[in-house]
């Protein structure tokens, strides 16, 4: 035992206390320094023998980093109460100007007889803790100022899905106070339809909510995330609320937390809905308009068609040459508005989408060949040159729909016939490739009147002329352009018009095909009009063509003679 204390000299325990981590400071009972360790001195950024024999507060003056103020004596304290006093968090010093926050513990040292000769303070420098702890408060007192003034509803649920926090966003959503929905669940708070009954989570719908579904999966993988939509109900609130919540999760040991970013979309949801009750409106008044269109032109077109027929028959008998020009005058005019009530059926047709393209194989020679050989005759009348395809350099047999192709090539025809009145009308026919898929050019060229720039882009839409003049001195609905913009776009092909007022235009069309073998057999003589559906009170082209056959056989005594119709340009059926 003695030996034991010969080991604790003064020597052995100044080594002892200056291999300490911690700054320590000796002092008698005048609170002058006795000892100061070197991590004291780097404490306090003095030396030990330079100070030994101050008093320890001129050395280390404690004040209150937040105000200033020197702290009240800690180690007399300590010495007259015979009992550890530790500083508060806010005391230290301040080094070379700034702030050096300390940790210290001022004790008495207690001879053996038991009266105090002296203290012992214990120190550690804490600044880079209480920064790093200020930042963290900081950055709290930051979030929290965000959760709070965000205007997206937050609700933050515990490892349970009950409600733990929610921001005033959240609670004018939820109409619920803070005090009754926090420890809730979700749906609870919400008052979910699926836990009307048992509550959230235990009601037969809710293995179907899209809430307890999303929550149960968070739960069971804290890297879930998900974003979706659901209808909840508000408390006393009938009408239901349409909310887009964001699922995210804050990870930690026990105590993470699932995060509910909540936004009301119920007046978009609303709007959205007026958006559809519109659009099925406006399609339900097009369908109608559709409708009222084909059927119209149908029923416009029967009785016409029965005119031409019986115009034909007239002409067929004795008549003074003012009748006659009187009855073919009348027929140009019923040939043009059957022209213009088909135009008008096959646009809303093609409005409502109910036109079918057919993909047979036929022979474009012959198509070509008959459609110009038409409009060549018409040209000559009329004082133009007419130059048509060059046949040999496109196949004779292709698929695609020749009726079609047919309607396309009498309205290019018909507008340079009736817009030219010197020069030459010409076709050119060729074959384009476009990637690896062939390509059928058709290009009609005239020397007429020409379109300025400005007016060319407003060629292809419907009703459209290029001037009031032009509707009244060449007549026409401005549909045909239309039709043909759309027929190419149903073809899967491109219209492009190149034009100099004044020295004529070029209209040019590409659709995409493929060669065929050889023609396919067509039943019958087909129109380039589509006919609709007639309504069961409309009489049968049939019943027409009896009619026909039995006025003609009247007129003419019992016998039929063959003549071909005159054709005046237009599309006829």
């Amino acid at each position: 035992m003695q030996t034991g204390r010969k080991l604790l000299t003064p020597e052995v325990l100044q080594g002892l206390l200056g291999s300490i981590g911690d700054g320590v400071i000796l002092t008698d009972r005048e609170e002058r320094i006795t000892f100061l360790n070197p991590a004291a001195a780097r404490i306090l950024s003095c030396e030990g023998e330079e100070v030994r024999g101050m008093h320890c507060l001129a050395v280390c003056p404690f004040v209150k980093l937040g105000t200033g103020r020197l702290y009240k004596d800690p180690l007399k304290k300590a010495m007259d109460g015979r009992s550890s006093v530790g500083l508060s968090r806010d005391i230290g010093i301040y080094r070379d100007g700034a702030p050096v926050y300390l940790s210290a513990t001022c004790s008495p040292i207690v001879h053996p007889d038991g009266s105090v000769y002296g203290c012992s303070v214990i120190l550690r420098d804490v600044t880079r803790m209480r920064r790093l702890e200020r930042k963290v408060q900081r950055d709290h007192d930051y979030m929290r100022s965000v959760f709070t003034a965000a205007k997206v509803g937050l609700c933050v649920l515990d490892g349970q899905a009950a409600i733990a926090d929610m921001n005033e966003a959240a609670i004018e959503v939820m109409q619920r106070p803070f005090q009754m929905a926090v420890g809730m669940q979700f749906g609870d708070a919400f008052r979910c339809e699926n836990s009307f009954e048992h509550g959230c989570g235990h009601g037969a719908l809710c293995p179907r909510c899209p809430v307890r579904r999303n929550l149960e999966a968070a739960l069971k993988n804290e890297s879930y995330a998900s974003e979706f939509t659901v209808t909840m109900h508000r408390l006393g609130l009938a009408d239901p609320v349409w909310l887009q919540i964001f699922l995210s999760q804050t990870p930690g040991d026990g105590d993470r937390q699932i995060i509910l970013a909540m936004i009301d979309i119920s007046a978009r949801k609303q709007r959205e809905q007026a958006l559809e009750d519109a659009r099925r409106r406006a399609e339900a008044a097009a369908h109608a308009k559709g409708e009222f269109l084909a059927n119209m032109s149908h029923e416009i077109r029967t009785p016409i068609n029965g005119m031409n027929g019986m115009i034909d028959l007239t002409l067929k008998t004795a008549l003074t040459d003012e009748q006659r020009e009187n009855l073919e005058n009348a027929k140009q005019c019923s040939s043009d508005l059957l022209r213009i009530v088909s135009d008008i059926l096959d646009f809303a047709k093609l409005d409502s989408g109910h036109m079918e393209l057919e993909s047979i194989g036929f022979d474009l020679h012959e198509t070509l060949t008959s459609v110009c050989g038409l409009y060549e005759k018409m040209a000559t009348r009329k004082g133009l040159a007419f130059t048509p395809p060059d046949l040999p350099l496109v196949p004779q047999f292709i698929v695609g729909d020749p009726l079609r192709l047919r309607q396309i090539l009498n309205n290019l025809l018909n507008n340079a016939l009736k817009f030219t009145s010197e020069g030459f009308i010409s076709v050119k026919a060729a074959i384009g490739q476009q990637g690896a898929t062939q390509l059928l050019e058709i290009t009609v060229r005239d020397t007429g009147i020409g379109i300025p720039e400005e007016k060319q882009k407003q060629l292809f839409q419907p009703f459209r002329q290029l001037d009031g003049s032009t509707t009244r001195r060449f007549g026409g609905t401005g549909l045909g352009l239309a039709i043909v913009k759309e027929l190419v776009s149903r073809m899967g092909g491109g219209i492009d018009v190149q034009s100099v007022p004044g020295r004529g235009s070029a209209f040019a069309f590409w659709i995409p095909f493929t060669e065929a073998a050889a023609a396919e057999p067509q039943i019958g003589k087909q129109t380039v009009f589509l006919n609709p559906t007639r309504p069961k009170e409309s009489t049968d082209d049939a019943d027409i063509a009896d009619l026909l056959a039995l006025c003609e056989a009247k007129l003419t005594g019992g016998s039929r003679e063959s003549r071909e119709p005159e054709n005046d340009g237009g599309d006829s059926e």
